[in-house]
């Protein structure tokens, strides 16, 4: 007990110093862009704080959710296979894999929620560190840190467009959800009116006026004013920006299933039908997340090939040429013609 409340201390501090020197870079990346004047909330720093102890609590808890999940599938399919293997010792396992994996992600799950009720504070803080970089740097590396405050911005932007729903402050189907809506689509298109300057005669002053929205933004969301992340008069005649996350993944899971069935039904072996729909899986994700592609890995992960398992069943036992191999969740799921000729 000594040595874990020791372990502890010494964690927590680290986490001190690391955040103070992270409010420290913000501090001076909004002296250098004119905002000296501007005292950092206090509700900003914690959520930034927050977000920070929470983190790695967030990253297991979304493993454990996939895992969950993979395993479920997986039994499933087995099970729908061979009903003999739900008596065998792989139930066991099975059972005992997805017990454990639930009360991790239980453990895991306070951590989750405040992860993602803060990443929006957290990421206006790099993008703000990104514009002073930006603000400083000229040549070649001003156009590599314009990029980065690019990729940064729109990660940003599905944030804010998700604000009302992360803020945890409104219920799902209460009805001033289409008004937010409606708030955080015109914030988004602000955004990118005044992205836009930064490719323009006065890009300085562009940036300046980004960070200041954004530093808007981060005071009003840390203070629960979720509907006014900017001032309505700014945003009078902006089209509000839709959010079309859900639909794009929506899309993704079903071209993905689609294309995986169609693939299966050409007989290539079990190895060759994996690769094939892996690379399918990443190319649906190309086109439509472009850069942010990497970001829905795990959708496609549920896809990939994994381990080989045998069934053990006093059936296959005694029918050794009918025991079932698989290569790949997909193949359990869908039955691939090779599949079925082991079977046989």
């Amino acid at each position: 007990m000594i040595v874990v409340n020791g372990l502890r201390r010494v964690n927590g501090a680290r986490a001190r110093r690391r955040m103070d020197r992270k409010i420290a870079d913000l501090r001076a990346a909004l002296d250098r862009l004119g905002y000296e004047w501007w005292p950092i909330p206090l509700g900003f720093r914690a959520a930034l704080r927050k977000h920070d102890a929470a983190e790695w609590g967030w990253f297991i808890n979304l493993q454990a959710c996939v895992l969950i999940a993979w395993l479920f599938l997986s039994f499933e399919a087995v099970a729908n296979w061979k009903k003999e293997l739900l008596h065998d010792q792989v139930t066991l396992a099975f059972v005992a894999g997805e017990m454990i994996l639930a009360v991790i992600a239980g453990r895991t799950a306070g951590s989750a929620r405040t992860t993602r009720g803060n990443r929006l504070a957290w990421l206006c803080a790099c993008l703000i560190e990104r514009c002073a970089e930006v603000h400083r740097r000229g040549g070649e590396r001003r156009r590599a840190a314009l990029v980065e405050a690019s990729v940064t911005l729109r990660r940003l932007e599905g944030a804010v467009l998700a604000a009302y729903r992360m803020r945890g402050s409104v219920s799902s189907f209460s009805p001033p959800n289409a008004d937010l809506r409606r708030h955080a689509g015109q914030v988004v298109a602000k955004l990118r009116t005044v992205e836009a300057k930064l490719h323009g005669d006065h890009p300085q002053q562009a940036l300046e006026e980004l960070a200041g929205l954004i530093a808007s933004i981060a005071e009003q969301y840390t203070s629960n004013k979720v509907g006014t992340l900017l001032p309505p008069k700014s945003l009078a005649g902006l089209e509000p920006v839709r959010d079309r996350e859900p639909v794009l993944v929506g899309v993704t899971v079903v071209t993905i299933a689609g294309g995986a069935v169609a693939i299966s039904l050409l007989n290539l072996p079990d190895v060759a039908t994996g690769a094939v729909i892996l690379a399918e899986a990443i190319l649906v994700l190309l086109v439509l997340f472009g850069r942010r592609w990497h970001r829905y890995l795990p959708i496609a992960d549920m896809f990939k090939p994994g381990p080989c398992f045998a069934s053990r069943s006093p059936f296959d036992r005694r029918f050794p040429g009918r025991a079932i191999r698989r290569n790949s969740l997909l193949g359990w799921a869908l039955g691939t013609q090779s599949g079925r000729a082991a079977g046989r």
